[in-house]
């Protein structure tokens, strides 16, 4: 089995037809459960943790199966930048979202939460930003050690204070 971390919150597997016939499969016989249950084990001996809801894609070809795995986060999502800049190029990007993001300065660096329901927010905040795997207490650390900017609607008050957007 050979797996690699795509992103934060999703990995690649590839199982050969050797790794599934040791488990006594096929790529023709693997069930979507098998293949989690597989994905799981992976991880496991990789040392990824898979913290939430997985999804998986499997894609069974004669010379194995390639599964894709995507983990739904239970609570926020978090982005870092190392400056303001990139912050504001995200902020620009998104602007006309709705979504309730939250902004915090800690260690210096600017820390950007998204509700987990903001994929593709998310997706837009990966080209800036580096995304943050969840640590336990994360949010209870950046209230009690960092500052917050802006509580909510972070990416609305971006624009509206620093790119200057009449929102």
């Amino acid at each position: 089995m050979t797996i690699e971390p795509i992103g934060a919150a999703s990995v690649a597997l590839y199982l050969t037809p050797a790794d599934l016939s040791c488990r006594g499969f096929s790529p023709s016989s693997l069930t979507l459960e098998q293949a989690l249950e597989l994905t799981q084990e992976a991880c496991g001996q990789a040392g990824i943790v898979l913290d939430g809801a997985v999804e998986i894609e499997a894609y069974p070809e004669c010379c194995g199966v390639l599964v894709f795995a995507h983990v739904r986060p239970t609570g926020p999502v978090w982005f870092l930048f190392d400056d303001l800049e990139p912050l504001l190029q995200a902020a620009l990007a998104l602007h006309t979202t709705a979504v309730d993001a939250a902004l915090w300065w800690w260690e210096d660096k600017y820390w950007l939460s998204l509700p987990p329901e903001a994929e593709g927010e998310a997706a837009v905040c990966r080209e800036f930003g580096s995304p943050r795997r969840v640590e336990p207490l994360l949010s209870a650390r950046l209230e009690e050690a960092g500052q917050a900017i802006f509580p909510h609607h972070a990416l609305w008050e971006l624009c509206r204070h620093f790119l200057r957007l009449h929102l």
